[in-house]
């Protein structure tokens, strides 16, 4: 099985929590966790700005494509025990995904100002 790599802000309380969750669980090691805080140049080869990714998640998935959001959260829920089944329920209830992807954006909107952070403005060079 090919590795799918989660890009996350790892200068982010909320998201630790969540990210420290499933980092714990993927004991089969098939998700690839890289703290955006940390690598930038993970970054810049698979084309993603540092803004964009501080507005929400983004994940490589199995086939080498970009998922954000919410997608991004089910490529990685695949891959772990417990949240597959929460992946497939996500995905067989009608109404579900679409709620979630609206709640998430919501967050992602809230998430810097929540945590103490600015906005970025400008994309980096």
């Amino acid at each position: 099985m090919t590795k799918i790599t989660c890009f996350h802000d790892g200068e982010c309380p909320i998201c630790n929590i969540e990210i420290a969750t499933m980092q714990k669980i993927d004991k089969a090691n098939n998700v690839n966790w890289v703290d955006i805080s940390k690598d930038k140049i993970a970054l810049k080869k698979v084309e993603l700005t540092y803004k964009q990714s501080m507005e929400k998640m983004y994940v490589i998935d199995e086939n080498n494509n970009i998922q954000s959001g919410i997608q991004g959260f089910l490529c990685v829920w695949k891959q772990l025990p417990y949240y597959k089944r929460l992946a497939t329920i996500v995905e067989k209830v009608p109404f579900l995904l679409p709620i979630l992807g609206f709640c998430y954006s919501i967050f992602a909107f809230y998430r810097l100002p929540l945590t103490g952070k600015k906005r970025i403005e400008k994309e980096d060079e």
